[in-house]
């Protein structure tokens, strides 16, 4: 509000940071993982994730060994596999490392990309205090784990 209670008003010709659409928060959104999260959380989010670029053939997670990262494949594919056995491709939207995340125990695969690929990634770090600043980004998380444990309990 201006002198005398008027509301000031937006030069049009002006571009103002809040108006431009960030880039990370809108691939974000379109994650299942965060589709019920809220713009603020989304925004919480990807002001603690990272970018990164992998070559073909690059472990991101290896079996039995302990992992600290939480990957969500942005574009490319990459290839999951238990005792050497192919389980999965997984690829856009997708994500690998989040049963790491809980006790950043020994992986349950070995993750490697199958072409490029660009990730998002969160160590146990980041994505620990995404949840404590933001809790509610917990419960989303939450339930994918539950559902990947569950999956693989029965596969």
């Amino acid at each position: 509000m201006g002198r005398r209670g008027h509301k000031l008003r937006r030069p049009s010709s002006l571009v103002y940071v809040s108006d431009v659409p960030d880039p990370k928060v809108e691939r974000l959104a379109q994650v299942p993982l965060f589709a019920r999260c809220s713009k603020r959380d989304l925004e919480f989010l990807a002001s603690r994730v990272d970018e990164v670029s992998l070559k073909p053939g690059h472990t991101l997670i290896r079996e039995g060994q302990p992992t600290d990262s939480f990957f969500i494949v942005m574009t490319g594919n990459v290839q999951v596999t238990r005792s050497g056995k192919p389980a999965a491709r997984l690829g856009p939207g997708e994500f690998v490392g989040e049963i790491g995340m809980l006790d950043r125990g020994p992986a349950t695969a070995t993750v490697t990309a199958d072409g490029p690929v660009e990730a998002m990634v969160l160590s146990h770090a980041q994505l620990s205090d995404a949840i404590k600043g933001n809790p509610s980004l917990a419960l989303p998380v939450m339930a994918a784990m539950a559902e990947r444990l569950r999956a693989n309990a029965l596969a």
